[in-house]
């Protein structure tokens, strides 16, 4: 998921700078941009203080986005809160930043990308000190979103302030030392964010932003000179469509959240679902008529981006609420610390960043519809492996089957980004990159909510029977189904923590069986559907050296 969202900000980079994105004619030197003393700096930026400003930030960014799952147990424990609260603990950050992510590249290049870019920070700022001070849930995820507010500015805009400063034969560089951040962030958010957990406590893990983004702010007022707003009416925004898109949103996955405590034919549940696909609807009649698109939806349609999106939507789902959903399982039923959580899941990590790089060479030598078959193939069976997890379950196996998934993410992940990117008209790629982010997020929200409802329903009717001998089982349920298991244990003693922790790893491990099913089609039809795409012919790998000239 955060590789797509990386992809969709260099595309959305280069799409609001022209300038920075086409080389220079051969033979011709780069061409400074003016003889100002701005302009010098901007030159030299990239490789000072100014890149260590920004990359600090964007690793916040994504350490938040990724610990949080490693920290649920712990804030479910200090609250008592139920999964749909936990849930929205998670949503509230993405929602906010999916919310953004089309808006904001456009909206930085009208109101000028520095300034913005610091508005973004205070509120992510102040959204992390009203988290790390949360005195209940409800307030705890008022932060969140007042978090992913800041974020969605901070990370459309970061890359896109040092991308425009550096000439074009710099830019190679910069994109490497970025990508190193964010998969760092990626790789060893969850291990971080499990030692500070276990540590110093969950408050923590939002309180580290205060202090480090404090000395940020100033060191980005200093060192990232001003750029110079651009007010033409091509920047324009669709909010109307943006705003309505994530209103379906919230509606759908508010909706499904529910299903904890409610079943699926109770107004409280199919009310809001039912309302998220009529403003949905709403949203698709208000494209046809607008002047100001949320992306150009004809080439939307050129093959092979429906089916690239698709998959990516897929995928997104999958990841995010398996994540949620293992990382509570095995804290509260395996009993694993959250610095042993951290770990289980650092073999996905670790695979995705070695094998991304991969990717590309992969889909050149086979095409991008085998390429994607065996990524998604991969991250089946690592799904299927999770499958099998019992109360029993050691770390290793855990670390194992994480680990094969992120192979398949990283062999499968940049190959379908690449191949839905190949089919796009430059011009377009910024537009385009934009919403394929935006529909990234929504995956993962959507996710979340989709998998907690399998998991939901599986656990409630195991539970009906598991702990049918248990006096007063029926007031559990609740608890059950959020994997409250040492709450039990506390309140109920063993014999009801036992039924429970069972009742709970079924319907999990169901779920995860449910999704890997799901992935495995996906992959067989990939494989036929996007073809020999993106294949490098044997002649472009190995060009045939020109024969000398005979005297």
């Amino acid at each position: 998921m955060n590789l797509q969202m990386d992809l969709a900000q260099l595309s959305r980079i280069h799409h609001h700078n022209p300038d920075v994105a086409k080389p220079p004619a051969a033979g011709e030197s780069p061409k400074p941009q003016d003889g100002s003393k701005a302009s010098k700096v901007r030159m030299g930026m990239a490789s000072n203080i100014a890149l260590i400003a920004l990359a600090t930030g964007q690793f916040l960014v994504g350490l938040d986005l990724s610990v949080m799952s490693v920290a649920l147990p712990s804030i479910q424990k200090e609250f008592g809160v139920g999964m749909a609260q936990m849930e929205w603990a998670m949503m509230a950050y993405m929602v906010a930043g999916a919310a953004l992510a089309v808006p904001a590249g456009a909206l930085g290049d009208r109101t000028g990308r520095r300034r913005l870019y610091l508005i973004g920070t205070s509120i992510f700022v102040v959204g992390s000190a009203i988290s790390a001070l949360s005195p209940d849930m409800a307030v705890l995820i008022v932060g969140r979103a007042i978090q992913g507010v800041g974020s969605g500015f901070m990370g459309t805009l970061a890359l896109a302030m040092l991308t425009s400063a550096v000439a074009h034969d710099q830019i190679a560089k910069l994109i490497g030392l970025w990508t190193a951040v964010t998969s760092g962030a990626s790789a060893f958010g969850p291990i971080i964010g499990g030692a500070m957990v276990q540590f110093l406590g969950w408050r923590w893990m939002f309180g580290i932003n205060v202090f480090l983004m404090a000395a940020v702010i100033p060191l980005v007022l200093r060192e990232v000179p001003r750029d110079i707003p651009d007010g033409s009416e091509k920047r324009r925004v669709d909010w109307l469509g943006s705003s309505l898109l994530t209103v379906a949103m919230i509606l759908v996955a508010g909706g499904l959240s529910m299903l904890e405590t409610y079943k699926y034919y109770e107004p409280i549940v199919y009310v809001p679902v039912a309302a998220g696909f009529a403003v949905l609807l709403i949203m698709v009649l208000q494209q046809r008529h607008s002047l100001i698109k949320l992306t150009n939806w004809a080439s939307i349609k050129v093959a092979p981006i429906p089916a690239t999106l698709t998959i990516s939507v897929l995928l997104s789902m999958v990841l995010a609420g398996a994540m949620m959903q293992q990382m509570l399982l095995v804290q509260n039923v395996l009993g694993f610390t959250p610095m042993m959580a951290g770990i289980s899941s650092f073999g996905a990590s670790l695979m995705l960043v070695v094998f991304s790089p991969i990717s590309p060479r992969i889909m050149g030598r086979i095409g991008l519809g085998p390429t994607t078959c065996i990524g998604l193939g991969t991250v089946a069976i690592g799904l299927f492996g999770l499958h099998l997890t019992t109360t029993t379950t050691g770390l290793f196996q855990i670390i194992f089957w994480f680990a094969v998934m992120g192979v398949g993410i990283g062999v499968g992940m940049p190959a379908v980004s690449a191949g839905a990117m190949m089919a796009i008209p430059r011009e377009q790629m910024g537009t385009i990159a934009g919403f394929m982010a935006l529909i990234s997020s929504i995956s993962a929200v959507l996710g979340i909510a989709v998998i907690s409802a399998i998991s939901a329903v599986r656990v409630t009717s195991v539970w009906l029977v598991e702990g049918a001998q248990i006096s007063g089982f029926e007031s559990l349920t609740d608890e059950v189904v959020s994997g409250a298991i040492p709450e039990i244990l506390k309140s109920n003693g063993q014999e009801a923590a036992t039924a429970a922790g069972l009742a709970y790893t079924v319907g999990v491990t169901t779920a995860l069986m449910i999704a890997a099913v799901g992935v495995a089609i996906a992959a067989i039809v990939a494989f036929f559907l996007l073809g020999s795409r993106g294949k490098t012919s044997k002649s472009a790998e190995h060009p045939l050296a020109p024969e000398p000239e005979k005297p």
